[in-house]
């Protein structure tokens, strides 16, 4: 069971997170002990006048944590709602706040093309380890819906993530409609996801065979994200010039890059 400060603890958050002011917190938890009481000994108890006593009462209504006004003259005592209209509120703002989010995650590519950086400085960000490099991974998604370039070594930048989550990643990328422009070293890797490239919204261009590196970068949104996969190490590099300046890059060896290879030898394994 727990003890009475620890219920006090988590009343006093909860209020909190509805965003009640302090009087209001103060009349709800004196009122919750109290029980029903006049507005006179309310006052008195909290040391306020009556007018005043009267505008927290007003502001516990507006948050759903009271029906004084709604009471009969003659039975003007007044009572806080039960502690579960709290869960309710506190449920229903999640919920309010879970579509929002969503909304927004939804929305991103579009409020991202409207914003100019100008003369912001450059922001780098270097992602280190796993987790790190999963959640650049799938803020990809939240930032570009129309398509996404990747150029680089396909087959080391699989090896390292993990199957489930690059399957994940590709169903909601489809489900999405974005589509996505690979500009890769041939491989056998390579060449698994250019078998299934119409079905995934996926374009395959093959870089020439005698240029040899294990790292890769992904264009979207106005960032670029620098893999290298043997740290594991992410760079996420939000600059307008740089991103510009890389577009042209990608756009330039894609019009010349060849769309068809096979792969005639193994990987060498390391």
């Amino acid at each position: 069971m727990l003890s009475q400060k620890e219920l006090q603890e988590i009343l006093y958050e909860s209020l909190v997170e509805l965003g009640l002011t302090e009087n209001e917190r103060g009349l709800y938890t004196l009122s919750l002990s109290l029980g029903p009481a006049t507005l006179t000994k309310l006052a008195e108890i909290m040391g306020m006048p009556r007018p005043n006593v009267y505008k927290v009462i007003e502001g516990l209504e507006s948050k759903g944590l009271a029906k004084f006004s709604e009471r009969k003259k003659f039975a003007r005592t007044f009572i806080v709602e039960a502690p579960t209209t709290i869960t309710e509120l506190l449920r229903h703002k999640h919920e309010k706040i879970t579509r929002f989010c969503t909304r927004v995650t939804h929305a991103m590519p579009d409020l991202l093309a409207m914003y100019s950086q100008g003369e912001l400085p450059t922001t780098i960000k270097v992602l280190q380890g796993t987790d790190a490099y999963l959640n650049v991974f799938y803020q990809i998604l939240d930032e570009e819906k129309t398509c996404i370039d990747f150029c680089g070594s396909v087959q080391d930048y699989l090896e390292f993530l993990p199957q489930a989550d690059q399957e994940r990643w590709t169903k909601k990328r489809v489900a999405r409609g974005t589509r996505v422009r690979v500009l890769s070293l041939p491989s056998q890797e390579t060449e698994r996801i250019a078998s299934v490239a119409q079905q995934q919204l996926r374009e395959i261009k093959y870089l020439p065979p005698d240029k040899k590196f294990e790292t890769a970068f992904q264009l979207f949104g106005n960032k670029v994200v620098v893999w290298q996969p043997r740290a594991p190490l992410a760079l996420l590099i939000e600059d307008q010039y740089i991103v510009k300046m890389l577009r042209m890059l990608f756009e330039t060896m894609w019009e010349h890059a060849e769309k068809n290879k096979t792969v005639q030898t193994q990987r060498a394994t390391p």
